[in-house]
């Protein structure tokens, strides 16, 4: 027989239930799936709680993890820039992949899951910051499903140590680089997308993206066009002066192009190769040959093999786009017209390279006045002096207003 509505919570077989009023003011029961009596409690004081506040998890929180990952990339398709569309694609195959895609979102609900993903992911070499960026991810789903607000207040970010900016290669490790690319098949990526990032300071993910439409090499000033959709800010989206290093390479990968069928002005410069999709979730999946409407996604393997033939397996891709900054603020270009080349910059990369450009400034000052040094002997100073060369005045020079100088 079913115990009163008075008591907190009663046992029916192995479970504990209770009842409460819904909207309509009519009771309902509620299993708690607790076989303790005060866990079974504390499950019903959540309950209440989240009832009282009006953030009672909805139809959703039952669905699979497929069926919500599903639902979310369809909700964002046309609600976001396109790289991030495609890197949230990314991210929620990793959260399939380490959750599996039959786990029911009010499982998830709980910051031990969440910490046990990000072990997981940690111990596969993964960065904190990309880890952080596949839950933030999670979270806007468990929010879709009216459940992030459980794991909210006992959920803490992984600690990223902010990083310096980027090593550039020097000038030994460029040359090798370039002697590597001019001997490099015709039908090779990496090597020419490496030279044209060594060139422009653009980024991996923006060369992936650059479509034939954007790109001028005819004219004097050869330029390209990086869109919004396929950069990390607004002010990522800029227009890219070319050197002759980077038309080189940029012929190279439009001649590649070519041959693969890229040849409209929406075609991807690095068009994908559809034998690689072979996840069945992939909508590529199953096709042969080049996809120039769509952008190769990666080129690991060969940046590797480039790495390891010119003998900088310390280097990341992105330390190109460094390099590119370093020689520019090293040639005392201002930091202004650098960031309006190669797009954002983090504040901590902003304050590594007004050194550099003080340093190539007070290079250029030293210089000037090494090549003028004989206009110097009009306020009595040796032709030779040089910048430090200058002493302070001792107590003699002032009286007789005379500068001091070493010879």
């Amino acid at each position: 027989m079913m115990a009163r509505r008075s008591q907190l919570v009663y046992r029916r077989r192995q479970y504990w239930y209770f009842k409460f009023k819904n909207d309509t003011g009519e009771w309902v029961e509620r299993t708690t799936h607790a076989v303790d009596y005060h866990e079974a409690l504390k499950v019903r004081a959540a309950f209440l709680r989240e009832l009282e506040e009006g953030c009672l998890p909805n139809d959703r929180s039952r669905w699979t993890l497929k069926h919500a990952t599903s639902e979310w990339l369809d909700a964002r398709r046309l609600r976001v820039a396109k790289g991030t569309y495609l890197s949230e694609g990314t991210i929620t195959r990793n959260l399939l992949r380490g959750w599996g895609e039959e786990t029911k979102l009010i499982r998830l609900a709980q910051v031990q899951a969440v910490q046990k993903y990000e072990s997981l992911r940690l111990a596969d070499g993964i960065s904190a910051k990309t880890v952080n960026n596949e839950i933030v991810v999670f979270a806007g789903i468990m929010r879709s499903a009216n459940l992030w607000h459980r794991i909210a207040p006992h959920y803490k970010p992984l600690k990223v140590v902010k990083s310096e900016a980027g090593a550039a290669l020097t000038r030994e490790e460029a040359y090798r680089l370039l002697q590597l690319a001019k001997v490099a098949q015709p039908d090779a990526v990496a090597p020419y997308a490496a030279v044209l990032a060594y060139a422009t300071g653009m980024r991996s993910k923006e060369i992936k993206q650059l479509q034939l439409g954007s790109i001028h090499l005819e004219g004097t000033n050869a330029f390209l066009y990086v869109r919004r959709s396929t950069t990390k800010s607004d002010k990522g989206a800029r227009h890219v002066a070319l050197d002759t290093m980077a038309c080189w390479a940029l012929q190279k990968l439009l001649a590649r192009a070519q041959i693969v069928g890229a040849t409209k002005p929406d075609h991807y410069l690095c068009p994908t190769l559809l034998e690689k999709h072979t996840r069945a979730i992939d909508p590529l999946c199953g096709g042969k040959g080049y996809d120039p409407t769509h952008p190769q996604a990666s080129w690991g393997k060969e940046w590797f093999m480039v790495r390891k033939a010119v003998g900088i397996e310390h280097r990341r891709f992105h330390d190109l786009r460094h390099s590119y900054i370093t020689r520019a603020a090293e040639a005392g270009v201002p930091l202004a017209v650098i960031q309006a080349q190669v797009g954002h910059m983090s504040i901590q990369m902003v304050e590594h390279y007004t050194h550099i450009c003080h340093a190539a400034i007070h290079r250029a000052a030293a210089q000037i006045e090494e090549n003028s040094a004989d206009l110097l002997k009009g306020l009595g100073f040796p032709r030779d002096a040089l910048p430090g060369n200058l002493m302070p005045r001792s107590n003699s020079d002032q009286k007789s207003g005379m500068c001091r100088t070493t010879v």
